[in-house]
């Protein structure tokens, strides 16, 4: 396949916000890596792209390929239909999750959210929850589940640069650590289960171990900070990380503790098991039950603090259970970059060939 001319539109009219994005994937370009975000699938498919704001008129008959997230703003799904309907280019709309989606919707939304899934030429998703919620909302079978450009090798290249100090015990929690709105990850439960643990622990213990979190949001940094969630255990917010100087980070922990709400797409998991850090995950996410399948439990579920303890207690003494570690063959197979960039291209030509 030679490469797509691809037109991306980027879910925001603001001209800084396009900008910004073109300079992070030149970077990106630059590094030879891959991020594993929804901008990076056209690389994936071997073409880079010319990113759009939303309303920004897109030259008719310039580009092979239109992307777009869907979410539930007005003006990004008034643009999104008018973009559909006025089929300069095939439109491949990649859907987030459903929380995100629904969370504004009313009558008149969901009417132009049904219309752009069945009027598109693709929808791709990225997990079999966000398929079956996109289908059901057309009412008949149309998205397809696509690879993600994840790229393990990548990955264990960024991480095996990392020296580890083991004389100190560092545990990554959520992150995104999430206080607002309806994505809250309800982190109160995930912090009485760590203090369940936390008071089994030796002294000598506790004298040599943090645990490190993120906040993405101005809001949650200040209930971080309110609500005093770091008093009684040595909690560390850290400031935000583009992704290499993130992956070094993970490397250097000892074993992630990642309970987040809705149907996220696992992109610290993923990083997670490429390095092969021992970790418990909640059970929302596909990945999470790929990648860990029996370090997953449900995000307000009973056993949590057995699990904390017991993953807390393996590290400890060097003798991690097997039930915490990561399947290889999962994360070989997700992050196989070169195989999924066949497998989208295979997609898309199998799409285009239904819809002549």
């Amino acid at each position: 396949m030679n490469p797509l001319k691809i037109a991306f539109v980027t879910g925001s009219d603001a001209w800084l916000h396009k900008k910004k994005l073109a300079a992070k994937y030149t970077k990106m370009r630059l590094e030879g890596l891959v991020y594993p975000d929804v901008f990076a699938l056209p690389y994936l498919l071997g073409s880079g792209c010319d990113f759009f704001c939303d309303g920004e008129q897109i030259p008719p008959g310039r580009y092979d390929l239109v992307m777009s997230e869907l979410n539930a703003s007005d003006n990004q799904l008034q643009n999104l239909h008018s973009l559909v309907m006025s089929q300069i280019a095939p439109v491949v709309v990649i859907p987030g999750p459903p929380e995100i989606l629904c969370r504004e919707l009313s009558n008149r939304k969901l009417l132009l959210v049904r219309r752009i899934l069945s009027e598109s030429s693709y929808v791709w998703a990225y997990s079999e929850t966000i398929r079956d919620f996109c289908d059901g909302l057309i009412g008949h079978r149309k998205a397809q589940v696509v690879p993600w450009p994840f790229d393990k090798a990548a990955t264990v290249k960024l991480g095996t640069s990392v020296s580890k100090n083991n004389d100190r015990f560092h545990v990554l929690l959520s992150v995104p650590l999430r206080f607002c709105s309806n994505t809250q990850n309800f982190p109160f439960f995930l912090k009485a289960a760590l203090l369940n643990a936390w008071t089994e622990l030796p002294l000598n213990i506790k004298e040599r171990v943090t645990f490190h979190t993120f906040v993405y949001t101005a809001e949650d940094e200040a209930r971080f900070r309110d609500t005093g969630f770091s008093e009684d255990l040595p909690i560390v917010l850290e400031s935000k990380r583009q992704l290499p100087s993130f992956v070094r980070f993970v490397a250097g922990c000892d074993a992630v503790i990642n309970l987040l709400y809705g149907n996220v797409l696992g992109r610290t998991t993923f990083v997670a098991g490429a390095l092969g850090k021992p970790g418990i995950f909640s059970d929302s996410s596909e990945m999470n039950r790929r990648i860990y399948p029996e370090g997953t439990v449900p995000l307000l579920g009973f056993g949590l603090h057995d699990m904390v303890r017991s993953l807390l207690s393996g590290i400890f003494q060097g003798c991690v259970a097997q039930r915490f570690l990561p399947s290889a063959s999962a994360v070989e197979e997700l992050g196989d970059l070169r195989v999924n960039s066949l497998k989208l291209r295979a997609l898309l030509r199998e799409g285009s060939m239904c819809h002549k």
